[in-house]
């Protein structure tokens, strides 16, 4: 059965405000149901997240490092998992 890949990547340092602007960015094409990625050398794609979504959150520290990884995937085509109603807490902090 042949499959198709097209891959986006973009990794850079960036600041909170920057960071915050990316996420606001995602979750308005969330809302909107497409997000259009795009790097200065040409590289594009357009995503259409649609159905169920699954989400991956991780957060690990380590020897003063810390990482948060957010990772959502879905099918573009065919059945749907089922949803997991597992609750997710994020919370913000003035610590």
């Amino acid at each position: 059965m042949p499959t198709e890949t097209d891959e986006f990547k973009h990794e850079s340092l960036q600041d909170c405000e920057s960071i915050v602007k990316y996420l606001s960015a995602i979750s308005d094409g969330f809302q909107n149901g497409q997000l259009m990625l795009a790097n200065g050398d040409d590289r594009e794609m357009v995503i259409r997240p649609t159905g169920l979504l699954k989400l991956d959150l991780k957060a690990r520290r380590k020897d003063g490092r810390i990482k948060l990884s957010v990772k959502v995937s879905w099918k573009e085509q065919g059945p749907q998992e089922e949803i997991d109603a597992t609750p997710l807490t994020i919370a913000h902090g003035n610590d």
